[in-house]
């Protein structure tokens, strides 16, 4: 009698213990699937182990807490970049207007042959300024579009090795100034892709800017189109002195150069990933 009583002890010890399991590889598998698809749930299981009930509310209380820090992390980044997107369309007029005035202050000294050099220097760095900041704003505000999802893609079958070629000609006569040497490899047949054109383009002006100014100690410039596996690879190449391997993680970041802040705003290869990931 006593062995029966035992056995059956440890039967129902067993059969408690693997439902134990059964009910944690839930909990686990739940939380995976709520990780993987982002979507706000909390854990729901009828149980009789007072630990597990412990356990799931210790959970919920941490989901509810997740839940609402990530909404407001949403809205505050949703106020951010609507708030950029204001300042930069308002910084847009005024300093288009600044961009007309500096042109006519450089095109006034240069025909006023009295005017001392120094301030025919003056008015040209004021007229430079004026467009690196024109630009940088322009940057910021495709930045704010873009997170705010306030940018239009239209997204149609094009010709690949069209536009690298239309944007690699812009650069003709600064890459011959320079003395730069100029590989272009394109297929011999078109290469076509469903992309957002303007966009295509803007990543490529980002990241041959990026190689003729950081990369342009080594005089050589290379764009190559290629097609496999049902996809088309665009590559960009140069032989500057390379980014130390620390640094490489960092170079997509937003506002991070390796090279002195007056040589750029370090957002070309932020903007470029940014439609890159769209397109």
């Amino acid at each position: 009698v006593l062995s029966c009583i035992l056995l059956a002890a440890l039967i129902l010890q067993v059969k408690r213990y693997l439902n134990i399991q059964k009910e944690i590889r839930y909990i686990s598998g739940r939380l995976n699937t709520i990780q993987l698809l982002s979507e706000n749930s909390f854990l729901l299981l009828p149980t009789d182990h007072a630990s597990i009930k412990e356990l799931i509310c210790a959970e919920n209380r941490l989901l509810h807490d997740f839940y609402k820090e990530k909404n407001r992390f949403e809205q505050t980044k949703e106020a951010m970049a609507q708030v950029m997107t204001n300042i930069s369309h308002d910084l847009r007029t005024p300093l288009t207007v600044l961009k007309g005035n500096t042109e006519m202050l450089v095109s006034q000294t240069d025909d006023t042959v009295r005017l001392p050099d120094s301030v025919r220097a003056i008015a040209g760095k004021v007229d430079s300024k004026a467009d690196e900041l024109i630009r940088t704003i322009g940057d910021y505000f495709t930045l704010a579009r873009l997170a705010s999802g306030d940018y239009p893609l239209k997204l149609q079958r094009e010709n690949i090795s069209q536009i690298c070629h239309d944007v690699i000609l812009d650069y003709y006569d600064l890459l011959e100034d320079e003395r730069f040497s100029v590989e272009i490899l394109l297929p011999p047949v078109p290469v076509y892709a469903d992309t957002d054109a303007e966009s295509l383009k803007r990543i490529l002006k980002n990241l041959i800017d990026n190689a003729i100014l950081h990369g342009g100690g080594g005089k050589y410039l290379a764009l190559r189109v290629s097609s496999a596996e049902n996809r088309t690879i665009i590559e960009v190449e140069d032989h500057g002195k390379g980014i130390p391997e620390q640094y490489r993680r960092r170079i997509f970041s937003r506002n991070y150069t390796t090279a002195p802040r007056s040589s750029g705003n370090g957002l070309g290869l932020t903007i470029a990933r940014s439609l890159a990931a769209k397109t």
